[in-house]
């Protein structure tokens, strides 16, 4: 009786006005849960339910604000018959049948705004964010409203799980945990790349703290066959590059034989022709597209013939910038403006306060696809540290 109650709730039939289907679905919800999961509390007022699901010791448990910081978590979202919708985990997603090579599986990072209403997060996911302490695992109940209303959920690129979400459907944010709460992610991944490159081969790079080529930026001769040829001023070089997260995950390369290596396959979608980059005595505007600043930045350092890797902080690479997981999207165009701003420093909210600050479009690498088709590559979330390695050749003409 009760799931046939919640079913007719939630059919089409009751949408005549928002706050109608609201009230209607929200006792749905309740039917759901009591029969469901009896052992689920109300979260506040919000309409949301949650049960704790591993618990903190008793007299351990501390209230942490997340807000205006960032944190690292973990969570599957799914559908109340229990089937995934989406999912960051590798395990996970292998079992489902939607793991692919180009995803990047690791727990989501996020921006929590001061407010919920200067936040892109759905507001439920938001409030559960904010309440969970850490150290506790959640799974919480969230009315559509709340959660992923007239949009539901349609990904492809290696999050997805059994099925799509449709519109209007409550969801069970399942698995909840926050993994890790950063207070400014351009410093802490400054100091991963110093931890990098400091240790010990083969780990690391083994070098010493103060060898960078610029400030933060440090590079490691592979090969330099030509030690006198430097790329002078006002003269191009071709590149060909591979770029990776400090783990070793492979996001992209214009090399085939790393890309088919890698992911078992080259696409008709894959650039496989080398960049050409121009060593300028200013900044690159937009009319001097290229990718990442630190194809400019390094160029004074490269001579002809050289193979290099180069440890990468953010400010070098997509700085706050969130990069989608597909070249689809118009911010991977070649056509698509960027900017280095370096007169903003984090936590400098004096024009914004939201997560969705961090999403001014940028140029990343060339690339060709037919309309409207997906071509995964793994997400790059803002401040990310990169590492990338060069092969710099001079142009025959």
């Amino acid at each position: 009786m009760a799931v046939a109650v919640a079913a007719c709730a939630f059919c089409s039939c009751a949408r005549t006005e928002s706050e109608n289907f609201n009230e209607i679905e929200d006792k749905a919800l309740d039917i759901w849960v009591s029969s469901n999961a009896p052992d689920a509390e109300p979260l506040g007022d919000t309409g949301m339910y949650y049960e704790v699901i591993e618990a903190l010791p008793d007299g351990s448990a501390t209230k942490v604000d997340v807000r205006g910081r960032w944190v690292d978590v973990e969570y599957v979202i799914r559908d109340l018959n229990g089937d995934i919708v989406y999912n960051r985990n590798e395990e996970t997603a292998r079992l489902l049948g939607t793991f692919t090579k180009y995803t990047h599986y690791i727990p989501d990072r996020l921006y929590i705004a001061s407010r919920q209403d200067l936040s892109d997060i759905p507001s439920g996911i938001y409030q559960a964010i904010t309440e969970i302490m850490p150290g506790e695992t959640w799974r919480v109940y969230i009315p559509s409203r709340l959660a992923f209303a007239s949009y539901g959920i349609q990904t492809s690129t290696g999050y997805g799980g059994q099925q799509a979400l449709e519109s209007d459907v409550p969801v069970i944010l399942d698995s909840l945990r926050i993994v890790n709460i950063v207070d400014n992610p351009q410093s802490e991944g400054r100091q991963a790349i110093e931890e990098f490159v400091t240790a010990s081969r083969p780990e690391g790079w083994g070098k010493p703290l103060n060898d960078t080529v610029r400030e933060g930026l440090y590079m490691d001769i592979l090969a330099r066959p030509n030690p006198g040829d430097t790329v002078p001023l006002n003269q191009s070089a071709n590149i060909y590059y591979r770029c990776g997260f400090l783990d070793g995950h492979l996001i992209d390369s214009n090399i085939d034989t790393v890309l088919y290596n890698r992911f078992g396959t080259v696409r008709s979608s894959d650039v496989t022709s080398p960049i050409r980059v121009t060593r300028m005595s200013t900044d690159p505007n937009n009319a001097n597209q290229m990718p990442a600043k630190v194809f400019y930045a390094i160029l004074p350092d490269l001579c002809y013939g050289d193979s290099v890797r180069i440890a990468v902080p953010s400010e070098y690479g997509y700085y706050r910038q969130y990069m989608y997981p597909d070249k689809s999207s118009s911010m991977w165009s070649s056509s698509a403006t960027f900017t280095f701003d370096f007169t903003y420093q984090y936590k400098d909210y004096t024009t914004e306060d939201t997560d969705y600050f961090f999403a001014s479009s940028t140029y990343y690498m060339p690339y060709s696809t037919s309309s409207g088709t997906t071509v995964p590559v793994a997400e790059i979330k803002p401040y990310t540290p990169l590492i990338y390695e060069f092969v710099v050749q001079k142009p025959e003409s």
